[in-house]
């Protein structure tokens, strides 16, 4: 996002042809944080919306993906671990599961793993 808002904020304050003292002096920041703003640097959450308030700019956050998705996902991810180990474990007794066992072994554990409290699962 940082570097999106700032490529616009850029824009903005160009098309505009407000100098950086004024938009300091309206930002209560101090000249050297917006150049060094304008210049590309990392900057704080406070400092972006300053400046973007004296650009007339709202600054708003969008989730890419849904609660569910990334719950989803993230039972994915532990469950594959999770058997990953097993798998592992298996072979060094030359008892590897053919892919049928293992995509049973996988949904069993997502549905394991998703009984869990949300704390556990993300952890």
């Amino acid at each position: 996002m940082q570097q999106a808002t700032y490529e616009l904020l850029k824009a903005r304050q160009r098309n505009m042809q407000i100098p950086y003292e004024v938009i300091a002096l309206q930002s209560e920041l101090g000249i050297a944080t917006v150049k060094r703003f304008f210049s590309g640097a990392n900057s704080s959450m406070s400092t972006v919306e300053k400046i973007a308030s004296v650009l007339a700019c709202d600054i708003q956050i969008y989730p890419k993906y849904s609660a569910e998705q990334l719950l989803e996902e993230q039972i994915n991810k532990k469950a594959k671990f999770v058997v990953g180990r097993v798998m592992k474990t298996s072979a060094l007794e030359a008892q590897k599961p053919n892919s049928k066992a293992y995509d049973l072994m996988l949904q069993k554990a997502k549905d394991a793993i998703g009984k869990m409290s949300k704390s556990q699962i993300w952890s």
